[in-house]
C-alpha cells in the first residue's frame, strides 16, 4: 500500500507519520518529494526507525516495485501543488491522507483526500506565508548560540514565525533537530539518535526551513552564520570530545 499524506504547513504530517509507523511491525518506506536537498523529516523519521526505506527524487518508479516494503507513505510538502503531483499518485494508486486544522473548511484538501484526519490547529492560510531555508552542510554550530538564535526566532525577532524545523550539527558531535509550530505547547530541541560526528566537516545534509510572514531572511542567514564554529577550531572541539567520551565511567547492567 502506498500512502500520500498532505496538509497546510505545520498540521502534523510527519507527527501522524511517525505515529503509524510506530504501531506497526511491517517493513516502511518513506519518499518526500523536491526535499533531498534538505532531507529534515527523514533525517527524523530514520533516526527514529533507523529500518525505514528512504526513497530519493528519481527513484520514484520503484516505490511501485519496492516489494520489500508493505506500505510506502509518500509526504507531500505543503508547498507543492497537488494538481502537479497527481500523475505520480494515479500511477501509484495510492491513498490519500489530509492532515487539517479541526475547525479548517479546506475545500482543496477535503476533495482531494480519500481519508481526513484531525491535526494541529492552524491559524494562517499556507498561500500567504513565505518560506525560507538554509543548507547548512560541512557546517558545525555552537549550541548556546543555535539555541538563542531559536528561541529569539520562535518570539518573532526575525518575523512572525509559523512553523520551523531543522536539522544541525552540533560541536558535541550530535545533530540536533529542531521544531516548531505556532500555538503549540512544545518546543523540541533534541539530539537524534544517529552517530555522532568527530572528524573533520560533516558530510551528512543538514539545514532548516522557516515558514512565516514578513520574514528578516538577511538577518536570519547572517545570525545563522554567526552560529557557526570556525573551521579552525573544529578540530579542537572534536578532540575535547573525545577525550571526554573517553574518561566516561563504564556503566555496569544489573
Amino acid at each position: 500500500m502506498i500512502i500520500a499524506v498532505a496538509s497546510p504547513s505545520g498540521a502534523g504530517k510527519t507527527h501522524w507519520i511517525h505515529q503509524q509507523i510506530a504501531q506497526t511491525n511491517e517493513s516502511i518506506g518513506y519518499f518526500s518529494p523536491k526535499t533531498d536537498f534538505i532531507p529534515i523529516d527523514a533525517t527524523y523519521l530514520q533516526s527514529e526507525y533507523p529500518q525505514l526505506k528512504i526513497y530519493q527524487t528519481g527513484e520514484e518508479a520503484a516505490l511501485l516495485a519496492g516489494s520489500d516494503q508493505t506500505i510506502t507513505y509518500i509526504e507531500i510538502p505543503w508547498y507543492l501543488d497537488l494538481s502537479g503531483i497527481e500523475p505520480l499518485l494515479t500511477s501509484l494508486n495510492s491513498h490519500r491522507v489530509a492532515i487539517i486544522s479541526p475547525d479548517a473548511n479546506n475545500t482543496e484538501f477535503t476533495t482531494w483526500a480519500d481519508e481526513v484526519v484531525s491535526g494541529n490547529q492552524i491559524t494562517k492560510l499556507t498561500t500567504s506565508l513565505q518560506i525560507h531555508r538554509g543548507v547548512l552542510t560541512g557546517e558545525i554550530l555552537d549550541f548556546d548560540s543555535l539555541a538563542t538564535f531559536w528561541l529569539e526566532m520562535t518570539q518573532g525577532a526575525y518575523g512572525e514565525v509559523v512553523r520551523a524545523k531543522g536539522i544541525f550539527d552540533l560541536e558535541d558531535g550530535q545533530i540536533y533537530f529542531g521544531d516548531f509550530t505556532a500555538n503549540q505547547p512544545e518546543l523540541e530541541f533534541k539530539p537524534l539518535n544517529l552517530p555522532r560526528w568527530l572528524d573533520g566537516k560533516p558530510v551528512r545534509k543538514s539545514g532548516f526551513e522557516i515558514v512565516g510572514n514578513n520574514l528578516k531572511q538577511a538577518e536570519i542567514a547572517q545570525t545563522v552564520k554567526d552560529c557557526c564554529v570556525p573551521e579552525s577550531a573544529i578540530s579542537y572541539y572534536q578532540q575535547q570530545v573525545k577525550e571526554s567520551l573517553a574518561t566516561e565511567p563504564e556503566v555496569e547492567l544489573v
